[in-house]
């Protein structure tokens, strides 16, 4: 049975082992699996999560930076990027979850993984870009476009 919450923590843990490691392959993954087992359809739903993120990174984190006022991308927390990242890039590509799931995940993925006040910035952001992407500018997937 699929747990899309195990599935984002994992998606979330394998883009930060991608992040800090510098590594985008997606073989982090394999590791964190030794750690805390997941079923098959949990690890794919991770996986995709984690492809998605990789594959529209540049409209992402165009997506963050112009809704996160007076921040750069660069100066997020990478916990906090990579929980907005995997979060928007399910935003864009998963179309069966709705806006409102994948904010509150990520904000209670960010609670358990960061801090209190990165839960309300990456719920603000988050909110900020489900409406954007309701109506997107030229270069950003719609919403539920799919990987």
């Amino acid at each position: 049975m699929i747990s899309r919450r195990k599935a984002r923590e994992f998606a979330m843990q394998s883009l930060y082992a991608a992040e800090v490691g510098g590594d985008a392959s997606g073989g982090e993954g394999d590791s964190l699996l030794h750690d805390e087992p997941v079923s098959a359809e949990t690890r794919t739903y991770g996986m995709a999560l984690m492809r998605a993120a990789t594959k529209h990174a540049e409209a992402i984190d165009k997506l963050i930076g112009e809704t996160s006022d007076r921040w750069d991308i660069s100066r997020l927390a990478v916990v906090d990027r990579v929980i907005l990242r995997m979060s928007i890039a399910e935003l864009m590509t998963q179309a069966d979850v709705p806006a409102k799931v994948c904010i509150n995940e990520a904000v209670e993925i960010a609670r358990k993984f960061s801090t209190e006040n990165s839960s309300k910035f990456v719920n603000g952001v988050l909110d900020a870009v489900s409406r954007r992407l309701q109506s997107p500018p030229d270069g950003i997937p719609p919403a539920g476009a799919g990987a």
